[in-house]
């Protein structure tokens, strides 16, 4: 057997054939310039190139029935891939059969073609149900109709080849034997294999939405098993009109070739063969799936994204693949004419519908513009060589983009791909009242005023243009999962504030997840309830924070009454689920959520919160997402349970989620560099002052993204570890784990070294170093620096020291040392030695860091309570701040972080999430 062509040259072949039959222009064919007579010529010349391709393939299948009988379904799709693309030939060339075949020669290459469709026939299978499809009385009752008809059919053949002489009675007995096959066999047989598959294909259609619905939300890749299910089904019933369309198409050839006197011009197997592709037609209406999208349900506009579709119906060459973006209102409108096509159970064009934005197909290799038209905008390099451009304007916008398909060998589809499309306008969609960008949860906003914000959602739409072998065109159609459209309005369009809304959408519109076909319906006036919600939320922050680690019920106590305020409640009508929690999607953009701080009001919403503490876990610098793996970063907490969980540990530190100013990292902690005395009216001995002593938690100031993305949260782990002299990490678990240990044994990198790992120094080879020749290179050694982390909290002078060590003032030194006269020396409550230190300068019980800094100072000099009066009197009032510290202004009590909107130290925020 020679060696044949590939599967895809020989679509590819067959393809150019039926482009050149019907005379397709596509955008890279050259103008048509030949005559009726000299396309012909083409046709024949391309068929010859086929009969050899086609005589091999026979034999092939002839082998394969006789070697792999276990393989039925490879040998169905082969024998129905072959069989269909032989009948797209012969019926185009029966149909014009006066014009087509003239010559012996045209003679005899449609006598192969119908030989090669006889020994299809011969050589089929019977095939048995797929797995696909449920057994039932219907099955059983297609099964013995299709076996009828044929049987009825072969006796009208035997008939025919038997008698090639006939009367005029004959003649007329015999049409009325054949009237009587349609009306009776043949027809009921079609009626009935469409309303099968009509309803076999509505129930495989949506499990295989289901699944598609499910691997978004979940960003995972689409299995294969529900498409190969499909493809088992079409596969399958194709077959089955493939052996009643060939066995159609060879009594006609018997007909008006060998008995042409019978009817002369007439053809009364016409009207039977066009039955069957009919309902061939019907059944690839639906037989397109568009994968996109896939991973993320939010289009920016002129950003790139690829599309893919194909037909899952093996046999048939489609033309093209023309896609466009649709609205909710006329998506609604084409799957109301494809279910109008079931059931009529007749194929009909569906009308050219308006798209709802523009596309654009951007070359892979660019587009260069002529130097002479773009010297304005080029530039000249030192060679005078000018450097073309790119822009945008280069790329064409159309409402429909035309793909032209490729056949895949692998799964023996056709199918269109194309790596590079973009949006290029946004228009308006259902519920939208105006186009442009609308920010739902910022500073200020007025809640009585707040529209749902729902955007508008949008379909693609794919209408696949097919050559039937009716020797029409006819259309498959498909609506993609639907999506949104975000406009991009400037470099910053990833900005949470401006995203939550798209993103609000696809979660509402996927969670509840009501489906209609091919679409999903936004559903407003149903509550979703509490339940489904924590599941949907924690679902979601599951998969776009990319972690194992799911948020627990228990985070969502401090959320759930917090979830709505007066001006998003539902109303009395909204139908809820029994007496749970009703949640709507205006509960999830409400701006409700806020925190104060001086002069600083901020309101933002529970979704705007999430998407800014999935930020944290997205960005690799802020290494969020790693603690959170490793079990040592925490969900949401009120203030006293976190206040709870150390309260048993005197040097420990919590790390938690928090909304308190947006989605940020909250670390608590106690250390001991800040212990003080709380309530004690008499002198205490050092055993006693440490077993009766309180360490007042300390609230670090909320970390953003920017500024973890500066310093990642290891780095603010081990800083803060150092200098504030944590001993525990309390995890997610509530288990202490030393922090040293921790930093050393599970993170070892360079930027994330343990305590005692860091970088002392740099080797950096210079040649600007010392004096000599440009060549010469020195290396010097440089001790490193790093910015490091303290809190700005108040602290004695003995901060910074060992508690356990005793440290006596200098002899030398007129001035009282300041660890002597530190109120947290326990020499100082008279449990050590120093007898010259008195007991009467105690810490005031009242946290007031003023007063205690002031106290620490007049004890480090010496001085009374009446001589600091004295000198206060004495002191020019000028010399005073006009603000005092209360209003913030404070060197001690400045923040490190430079964050003007949030006072750190010892200022006041005030958020409603903080318990």
């Amino acid at each position: 057997m020679a060696k044949l062509l590939t599967d895809e040259a020989f679509q590819k072949l067959l393809f150019d054939l039926l482009c050149v039959w019907h005379d397709v222009q596509r955008h890279y064919d050259p103008p048509i310039t030949h005559t009726e007579e000299e396309k012909m010529q083409k046709v024949k010349q391309l068929i010859c190139k086929l009969l050899g391709e086609i005589d091999g393939r026979v034999k092939r299948i002839q082998t394969m029935l006789s070697t792999t009988p276990d393989a039925e379904q490879e040998f169905i799709e082969e024998w129905s891939l072959l069989t269909w693309n032989v009948l797209c030939i012969t019926s185009r060339l029966q149909n014009e059969l006066n014009v087509s075949v003239k010559s012996q020669e045209d003679k005899v290459i449609f006598n192969k073609l119908n030989m090669a469709l006889v020994d299809l026939v011969n050589n089929s299978r019977a095939a048995l149900n797929p797995l696909s499809v449920h057994i039932d009385a219907t099955f059983d009752l297609l099964a013995n109709s299709l076996s009828e008809t044929m049987h009825i059919l072969h006796g009208l053949y035997r008939t025919l080849k038997s008698n090639r002489q006939m009367n005029s009675d004959e003649v007329q007995d015999f049409a009325q034997r054949l009237q009587s096959f349609s009306d009776e066999y043949l027809n009921p047989f079609v009626e009935l294999f469409k309303s099968y598959c009509n309803e076999q294909t509505v129930r495989l259609w949506q499990d295989l939405r289901d699944i598609q619905i499910a691997c978004l939300v979940n960003k995972v890749t689409l299995p294969v098993e529900p498409v190969v299910r499909l493809v088992s089904f079409y596969s399958f019933q194709m077959h089955r009109l493939a052996i009643l369309a060939a066995r159609l198409q060879g009594f006609r050839y018997e007909l008006t070739v060998n008995h042409r006197q019978m009817f002369g011009d007439y053809d009364p197997v016409r009207p039977l063969s066009d039955s069957v592709f009919s309902a061939l037609e019907l059944l690839m209406a639906d037989c397109v799936l568009a994968t996109e999208p896939s991973m993320n349900p939010i289009l920016v506009t002129n950003n790139l994204f690829s599309i893919y579709c194909g037909a899952l119906a093996r046999g048939v060459v489609f033309k093209q693949f023309n896609v466009q973006i649709v609205s909710e209102d006329t998506a609604e409108h084409i799957q109301s004419e494809m279910r109008r096509q079931r059931l009529l159970q007749q194929p009909s064009p569906i009308a050219q519908v308006p798209s709802a934005a523009l596309l654009a197909m951007k070359p892979t290799s660019g587009t260069k513009r002529s130097n002479a038209q773009t010297m304005n905008v080029n530039t000249i390099d030192t060679s005078g060589n000018t450097t073309t451009a790119h822009k945008k304007s280069d790329i064409n916008s159309k409402e429909v983009v035309t793909i032209y398909p490729a056949f895949n060998t692998k799964n023996r589809y056709w199918a269109a791909i194309y790596p590079h499309l973009l949006c290029t306008t946004r228009q308006k969609g259902r519920h939208s009242t105006n186009n442009s960008y609308q920010d739902l949860s910022p500073s200020g906003v007025d809640p009585t005023k707040l529209i749902s914000g729902k955007r508008p959602i949008f379909y693609f739409y794919i209408r696949a243009t097919m050559f039937s072998p009716s020797g029409r065109f006819a259309d498959a159609h498909t609506l993609s999962l639907p999506f949104t459209i975000a406009t991009r309005r400037n470099q910053d369009y990833q900005v949470q504030r401006m995203m939550s809304s798209y993103t609000a959408t696809c979660f509402w519109l996927y969670g509840n997840n009501v489906q209609d076909g091919l679409l999903l319906q936004w559903v407003e006036e149903t509550a979703m309830g509490w339940e489904r919600f924590k599941f949907l939320f924690m679902q979601y922050f599951r998969v776009n924070a990319e972690v194992d680690r799911g948020l627990q019920n228990s985070d969502f106590d401090l959320l759930q009454y917090k979830i709505q305020c007066n001006d998003c409640s539902p109303p009395s009508n909204i139908q809820g689920i029994g007496d749970e929690r009703k949640i709507t999607f205006k509960n999830i953009l409400c701006p409700h959520l806020r925190y104060e701080c001086g002069s600083t009001n901020v309101r933002f919403s529970v979704w705007r919160g999430l998407l800014e503490l999935l930020q944290l876990f997205q960005d690799n610098k802020t290494c969020v997402k790693k603690l959170w793996e490793k079990n040592l970063l925490m969900g949401f907490m009120e203030f006293d349970q976190v206040a709870k969980l150390l309260s048993p540990y005197p040097s420990a530190l919590i790390m938690r989620l928090s909304f308190v100013t947006g989605g940020t990292i909250c670390i608590t902690l106690k250390s001991t560099v800040h212990q003080h005395s709380s309530g004690i009216d008499s002198i205490l001995t050092d055993e006693q002052t440490s077993s009766t002593s309180y360490v007042e938690p300390m609230h670090l100031e909320p970390l953003d993204l920017k500024k973890l993305q500066a310093k990642s949260l290891v780095e603010y782990l081990r800083d803060i570890a150092l200098t504030e002299k944590i001993k525990y990490l309390i995890n997610a678990n509530g288990e202490p784990l030393q922090i040293g240990e921790l930093l050393l044994e599970q993170f070892n990198e360079k930027s994330a070294g343990g305590v005692g790992e860091l970088e002392t120094s740099r080797c950096i080879s210079s040649n600007v170093t010392h004096c000599g020749d440009v060549g010469a290179m020195q290396q010097i050694t440089f001790t490193a620096m790093r910015i490091a982390v303290v809190t700005c909290k108040v602290k004695p002078p003995s901060a910074d020291m060992d508690f356990d060590e005793v440290v006596q003032p200098k002899g030398t030194s007129p001035v009282p040392s300041s660890s002597s006269y530190s109120p947290f020396n326990p020499y100082f409550f008279g449990g050590g030695n120093n007898t010259n230190q008195t007991n009467n300068y105690r810490l005031p019980a009242a946290n007031d860091d003023f007063v205690r800094e002031v106290i620490q100072l007049c004890n480090f000099w010496g001085k009374s309570k009446q001589d600091l009066t004295v000198l206060l009197e004495q002191a020019a009032e000028e010399q005073f701040a006009t603000l005092s510290l209360n209003s913030g202004h404070s060197s001690r009590a400045q923040s490190i972080y430079r964050d003007p909107s949030i006072t750190t130290g010892n200022g006041v925020l005030q958020s409603d999430l903080s318990f």
